[in-house]
Order: C-alpha cells, then structure tokens, then sequence
C-alpha cells in the first residue's frame, strides 16, 4: 500500500477514535446517561373526529353536553380554555459515535379540564393522553447546552363529559382511544450545580395524535388533536 495512502487512513481512524472516546468521556450532561423528571402545563387543541369536533362545537355554544328527546339543550355558559398538566418521565444515554446525541424513552401523561361559567360543577369536559415512545434528543453545540428533542410512540386518550340529564341525575359519558403520536420539542438544560452530571431543563413542545375510538352511533372515529406542552424539570 502506498505509504502516503497508509498515513491518511491512519490519520482518519485516529480522527474517528478519538472523537468516539471523546462522546464516550465527555463529562458534560450532554455527554452522560440521563433520568428526567419533568411537570408543566399544557394545552390541547381539537382538530378531527365526528364526535370529538361535535363536543367543542357544543362547548363553544355555551350549550350542555345532554339533550332532551326534543333535541333542546339548556345553556351552561362560556366554557374557558382547556388547560392542564402534565408529567414526563425519560431516560436517555449518549450515542458513543455522535458527540451530542442521545437515544432512550419518554412516557407522558397529561390530564386537562374545563367547566362552563354557569354550569359549574354539574357540567365539565375531561381530556386526558398518554404518550409513549422512542426518542432522539441532541445537542448540537458544545459549547452550550441547547437541545431540540423528537419523540414518536403509543398514544392514548381519555375523555369525559360531565352533564344533568332531565331528571336531574348526574351522568359521564367516557371514551377511550387509541393510536399513534409524535412530538417536537427545543430546550435548554442549566448546570448550576458543582456537579456537572446535574441540571434543572425547561422546553416548549408540540405533539400531534391520532387515537380510533368506538362511538355509539359513530363506530370508528378517528380523533386528531394536538397539543402545547410548557414544561420544567431536574436531570441526573
């Protein structure tokens, strides 16, 4: 082999090792295996689905979820945004080959309410998912702890309507879906610590899911919705 040929692919293995070794040392938390806590608010929006579009065109109305057998509905008021929290779990650890970038799991659960002006307590509208999935998170500067974070998976919903039928009795009506989600998000992770291998993140996110859910008179319906997530939490 020709010598000058030899020297440069030596040169390159050694390139790539030592930026191997370099991912697998770094002693930043970019760098290290990663458990994250995290607790936020988050705002979900309504998109698609017969029987999900019908139930915020109802609340949009000011109108209760229960109609008599004449199709009347009494009016409830305004009902506020639909708001929330929701808590994530994760778990990620350093790709050894790309300084930066890390592969693991997210688990998220968000529970979310809303109750009309005037129908209080009698009245109300549940929404709760749950998303679970593979992620990639990186790093993208040294220099800075910057990150940008995607996570696809499981999805799953949770819904329930709170109305007083005509005879004065208290009913729910829930629902439950299931199908695919996937979410986006962009932080920063703060080391004020001594120890390094410690941090406090906060992120802003947006997922998208898709759940089928069986409804009486409907059969299949295919809820789209998507959701803000505003979230701050401790990494170790």
């Amino acid at each position: 082999m020709n010598r000058s040929i030899f020297c440069a692919l030596a040169v390159l293995a050694g390139a790539l090792w030592a930026r191997s070794a370099a991912a697998q040392t770094d002693p930043s938390i970019r760098g290290q295996k990663q458990l994250e806590f995290s607790l936020g608010i988050v705002a979900p929006s309504f998109t698609g689905g017969q029987e999900l579009v019908r139930s915020k065109d109802l609340r949009a109305a000011g109108q209760s979820y229960y109609a008599t057998g004449s199709g009347a509905r009494k009016a409830v008021g305004e009902y506020p945004r639909q708001l929330g929290w929701s808590l994530e779990a994760a778990y990620h650890k350093p790709l050894a080959r790309v300084p930066g970038l890390l592969y693991g799991i997210v688990v998220r659960s968000s529970l979310t309410s809303s109750q009309p002006a005037e129908g209080k307590y009698a009245e109300g509208y549940f929404f709760n998912f749950v998303d679970v999935g593979p992620s990639l998170k990186y790093y993208p500067f040294s220099q800075a702890n910057f990150f940008v974070r995607g996570q696809a998976g499981m999805a799953s919903v949770f819904s329930k309507n709170r109305y007083v039928d005509e005879a004065g009795t208290q009913q729910f009506f829930h629902q439950f879906g299931i199908g695919f989600g996937g979410s986006l998000a962009a932080g920063y992770t703060f080391t004020p610590f001594a120890n390094k291998g410690l941090g406090l993140e906060t992120k802003v996110g947006y997922q998208l899911s898709s759940t089928r859910v069986e409804v009486n008179g409907i059969g299949d319906d295919q809820w789209k919705f998507g959701a803000l997530h505003a979230q701050v939490g401790v990494v170790f």
